[in-house]
């Protein structure tokens, strides 16, 4: 570029004139950074702003899921279920062995399910006070078995109780029981039967 005059500019004026440039170009890269800054600001609420919409926190909670409500709904209730104890026989001479009968009902009116595995049930023996014999004494590994019950149906697990005693923990016992009248108590869980009472001659 020339000066009016035909002649070349000094070359201070052309450092001025870099210098210029380089202001405005700084300027813009400026402006375009703060315009970027502004925008990211209008997708991003301000933390320290009061009036900035809070994010929205994710519940560490794990949601309840509507199978788990009908799970629970058909689960069978102490009420709907009947526990009753009973023995193949009223008396057992010496050498026989009592089989205990453990019955359980449905008795509503609507299909319910209920564990019956050998984790829920109790065959209890008593005389008075003694408690003499109990299947969950010595259960190791029992078993959870889901079974759904229609209306009234009822089913039975059997145990042959072969006359030993035993204790909480599975515990030695030296004594055994001896002739006499027993009681024969059931449970499912919490559901217990009414006792029954038996021989041994």
């Amino acid at each position: 570029m020339s000066n009016a005059s035909g002649g070349k500019l000094p070359a201070s004026v052309y450092r001025r004139r870099r210098i210029t440039f380089a202001v405005i170009a700084l300027v813009l890269v400026g402006l375009i950074i703060w315009g970027i800054a502004a925008i990211a600001g209008l997708l991003s609420p301000d933390p320290e702003d009061p009036a900035a919409p809070a994010p929205t926190a994710q519940s560490s909670a794990p949601a309840q899921s509507p199978d788990s409500d009908q799970d629970a709904g058909k689960k069978c209730k102490a009420g709907e279920v009947k526990v009753t104890a009973s023995t193949d026989a009223k008396s057992y001479a010496a050498g026989k062995n009592p089989v205990l009968i453990l019955g359980v009902e449905n008795t509503s009116k609507r299909e319910c399910e209920l564990n019956v595995g050998t984790s829920m049930q109790e065959f209890l023996i008593s005389s008075g006070a003694d408690r003499v014999f109990s299947t969950v004494d010595c259960l190791q590994n029992g078993e959870d078995v889901q079974l759904v019950f229609a209306p009234g149906q009822k089913e039975d697990a059997r145990f042959t109780w072969n006359r030993d005693r035993s204790a909480p923990g599975c515990k030695a016992v030296s004594v055994q029981p001896r002739p006499g009248t027993y009681k024969f108590t059931a449970a499912i869980g919490e559901i217990e039967s009414e006792p029954v009472s038996f021989t041994l001659e």
